[in-house]
């Protein structure tokens, strides 16, 4: 039966994702990606979001959540 990985980014306790990085740069498999949440032509973004994009690569190191300060991270496993 195939394994189904959940892994999910909690904003609320991530209050600065475009100084921290540090699920950015542990993860082996790349799974997060960091997007600017207020684009606008012309202007610096100033609020960040985190996106696990690539979770179907995850490997269940949770080396992220092992470097997150903030326990922002959540893993789960179905099947």
């Amino acid at each position: 039966m195939p394994v189904k990985v959940s892994v999910e980014w909690i904003e609320d306790k991530c209050p600065e994702p475009q100084h921290c990085g540090k699920c950015l740069e542990i993860c082996p498999c790349t799974v997060f990606v960091r997007y600017a949440a207020d684009r606008e032509p012309g202007n610096e973004p100033k609020h960040y979001i985190i996106v696990p994009s690539f979770q179907r690569f995850c490997i269940l190191c949770r080396k992220c959540i092992e470097v997150c300060p903030n326990n922002a991270i959540r893993i789960s496993v179905q099947g």
